[in-house]
């Protein structure tokens, strides 16, 4: 099946994007502190361009948001986790494993 040209347009304006962003791992460092601290806009251009076209970043970035938001709203509660967005779609045992790894990092600070 040939590829039309609109296909192949968009495929070759996704790589242009790809190039002008920084690679994944600077991505999910940049996403990772934009939850802690405001950055400059160059940053967050960069971090809104590549999670628009990459789908594994977003969805990295979405997750460490919601264990982020959880860490805040806990507070010395480990068992608030429960509490957060009901569209998490978190399995009971991740839930678990992820209170009790709260737990245990509290414990050894």
């Amino acid at each position: 099946m040939k590829k039309t040209l609109l296909q192949r347009l968009r495929r070759r304006w996704i790589l242009l994007l790809a190039a002008l962003t920084p690679p994944c791992r600077e991505i999910v460092a940049l996403g990772s502190r934009r939850l802690d601290a405001p950055q400059g806009a160059i940053a967050r251009l960069q971090v809104r361009i590549h999670l628009g076209i990459c789908t594994a970043c977003r969805r990295y970035l979405e997750q460490i948001a919601l264990v982020h938001e959880a860490a805040r709203r806990s507070g010395d509660r480990p068992d608030a986790l429960q509490d957060v967005t009901p569209r998490s779609r978190l399995p009971a045992a991740a839930r678990e494993r992820m209170k009790e790894r709260i737990r245990c990092e509290r414990s050894r600070g």
